[in-house]
């Protein structure tokens, strides 16, 4: 079921553009914003706090068509629509059509328009650590997720103790699995995760080699693609046990897509389980709980 709230060709005065005189003189922008959010709760009980409030959309609109100038109307959606998934949490996908009535180039048309769609995503990372406080490097990975505006950490399972993984000599790992909720695509995750290792001191100079952070995007949404960027799922996924026993544990009927296979069944009918121990069971603490004494 896909219901839609609908603000059509609000409009609003704004100073974006890349000529100066766009920034100076400003001009009039058109907008459209299409809310994605299940409305039969609100159908049902005639609640206004059990749907969007429009009046409030308008205003997070408005702030930002109104507000500090963009050189580019993209930006301006993507403000847009950044702020409504954020701000409205019943609302999982948003469209935007940001529309420039006349635009400052030669030449004979109506108008210049920009139309995104952005939606929230649960995406499923893989930790882990063999460094030094290696619970304290797990810890600080999970804060810097949480610090990120377009993140949310939604839970994470227990951590879990597991014999090192490839031909390298080196301590045991602590590994252990979160599931977040996202408004980035994939590459622009991936890219996060890779600067969080950078900030936590990880060392690329050895393949399979000790870490004192490992951050792994295992599985997107419903989302197959292979690049030499990003392969989803992680091409791996079927085959550690590291990465399935603590899957298992907070999403036991997700189906792998590409493999149509859920995480139990992948488990259960894994033939190598040895080298995964149990460390520090996750008793529903709470997000951080998880590490506190």
């Amino acid at each position: 079921m896909t219901d839609t709230i609908s603000l059509n060709r609000m409009q609003f005065y704004g100073y974006h553009g890349v000529l100066p005189e766009e920034r100076r003189i400003g001009q009039r922008f058109d907008v459209d914003v299409s809310l994605t959010c299940d409305l039969y709760q609100a159908g049902s009980s005639d609640q206004l706090d059990q749907t969007v409030n429009y009046a409030d959309v308008y205003e997070r609109v408005k702030a930002i068509v109104e507000g500090p100038p963009c050189a580019l109307i993209e930006t301006v959606a993507e403000r847009i629509a950044g702020a409504v998934l954020l701000g409205f949490p019943l609302v999982s996908a948003c469209r935007v059509k940001v529309i420039k009535p006349n635009p400052p180039i030669a030449g004979h048309y109506d108008s210049v328009s920009v139309d995104i769609e952005r939606s929230r995503s649960i995406a499923y990372l893989g930790l882990g650590s063999n460094i030094k406080d290696r619970e304290n490097f797990l810890k600080r990975a999970l804060e810097a997720l949480q610090e990120e505006p377009k993140i949310q950490v939604v839970r994470s399972s227990s951590i879990y103790e597991t014999d090192p993984y490839g031909p390298v000599a080196q301590n045991d790992f602590l590994n252990m699995i979160t599931e977040i909720e996202t408004l980035l695509p994939p590459v622009a995750l991936l890219q996060i995760l890779h600067e969080i290792e950078a900030d936590l001191d990880r060392k690329r100079d050895v393949h399979w080699g000790p870490r004192t952070i490992d951050l792994d995007l295992l599985l997107f949404g419903q989302m197959i693609t292979h690049s030499e960027e990003l392969s989803l799922p992680h091409p791996e996924i079927a085959r550690r046990a590291f990465v399935l026993k603590p899957l298992v544990e907070i999403a036991p009927h997700l189906v792998v897509p590409g493999i149509n296979r859920s995480v139990m069944d992948l488990w259960q009918n894994l033939n190598e389980k040895e080298g995964v121990r149990l460390w520090k069971k996750n008793n529903g603490e709470g997000k951080f709980g998880l590490f506190e004494s």
